[in-house]
């Protein structure tokens, strides 16, 4: 259970450019960190991750740590962009004291042809890098795909879309946390083993998610303005 005054971060992806919910968020300018998993701008270029970043900019004068990663609708140069700011989380490890945060963004080939779109191949390249992380640590997975055949990768047809690459890494690592996005539709939250995945919906139309540091287990709430 979350005790007063404990120390959180707030989760957001799939911004999509609407910045008018960010200020919206209850106590946003007290966060630790606020992690945003992909899809920043509107149209994947570098300045309209500026202008979204820019909204987070005050929330920095109280320490707060912003890192972010692209999504499919985020250009490659937005990688780059984010990486010279040093808040990249793509194919990135943060430590702190007790917690490692990493994260892998992008998507799966879609059938829209979007800017940065990798193979499953790339997806298990890229996160075997992480599976010796220390085991002692909170780990929290970032991940633009949603695992494969969970509750949180399901269009409204049903049809399970997500990555097999990202399930086989939870199954084999087992984080604490994987915290994704990418399907909309599918905002829900599951469990692959003793790893509590999250999709967290979109953020233009106002969901997110918070992780509050108890005394004892972390919690994570799906939130909605």
């Amino acid at each position: 259970m979350c005790i007063a005054n404990s120390p959180f971060w707030f989760f957001l992806g799939d911004i999509h450019g609407e910045t008018r919910n960010i200020h919206k968020i209850k106590d946003v300018q007290n966060a630790q960190a606020i992690v945003i998993t992909g899809d920043i701008g509107k149209s994947g270029t570098v300045h309209d991750t500026q202008k979204v970043l820019q909204e987070f900019a005050a929330f920095q004068k109280n320490q707060t740590k912003i890192y972010a990663q692209i999504g499919n609708m985020d250009s490659l140069q937005v990688d780059t962009y984010l990486s010279d700011n040093h808040m990249n989380l793509h194919g990135n490890l943060i430590k702190f004291e007790t917690i490692a945060l990493f994260g892998t963004g992008g998507s799966l080939p879609t059938p829209f042809f979007t800017k940065s779109e990798f193979s499953e191949d790339f997806y298990r390249e890229n996160l075997k890098q992480f599976l010796s992380l220390p085991q002692d640590l909170l780990t929290i997975f970032v991940s633009h795909n949603p695992p494969y055949g969970t509750l949180c990768d399901r269009l409204k047809s049903g049809k399970h879309v997500g990555s097999k690459a990202v399930l086989e890494f939870i199954q084999d690592y087992q984080p604490d946390f994987c915290i994704c996005g990418h399907i909309h539709e599918s905002r829900a939250k599951d469990i692959i083993g003793k790893t509590k995945v999250y999709n967290l919906g979109d953020f233009a139309s106002g969901y997110y998610g918070k992780l509050t540091f108890s005394e004892e287990d972390p919690e994570m709430e799906l939130c909605t303005l």
